[in-house]
């Protein structure tokens, strides 16, 4: 797979004794098929480059192989607050998705990212308690920051 998007991923594969683990192309191509998706390509390289383990959301749950469960975590827990979201995709999930990161299906080839935390802790703005907010303005600065963070 050709790396436009992740090329700082793609240089870093190993960070202290944390080396990315990626899965095929294939597997992508059968994710997207079993779950009635398609995927961004800056994610689609996330998945290539470490989908199986990567060095940079430890605490996150986000393996590859847990994906659609982590898909019905999501929708469960915007569910319960109410919420009624387009089509999104979440890539990591923290306590049955009452944490997660995701970014809309419609936004782009290297969408914003999102985080939710359902106990309305995030503030807006404009000071206000919201469910969910923009966090990053694109897939790959989320990627690139996390990289950076993990080299210090």
């Amino acid at each position: 797979m050709e790396i436009l998007y992740l090329k700082k991923m793609e240089d870093f594969p190993k960070i202290g004794s944390y080396k990315n683990e990626g899965v095929s192309e294939t597997e992508i191509n059968n994710m997207e098929q079993s779950m009635n998706v398609k995927f961004p390509k800056a994610y689609r390289e996330f998945l290539f480059l470490g989908g199986n383990y990567e060095n940079l959301l430890s605490n996150w749950n986000r393996n590859f192989y847990d994906l659609d469960s982590a898909q019905e975590y999501a929708r469960e827990a915007f569910q319960g607050v109410g919420l009624n979201m387009k089509p999104f995709w979440c890539f990591a999930e923290y306590n049955n998705a009452n944490s997660s990161l995701f970014f809309f299906l419609d936004e782009g080839e290297d969408p914003p990212v999102y985080n939710f935390v359902a106990d309305k802790v995030i503030v807006d703005d404009n000071g206000h308690e919201v469910f969910y907010k923009k966090t990053y303005q694109s897939f790959s600065a989320f990627i690139e920051k996390s990289i950076t963070s993990a080299l210090k």
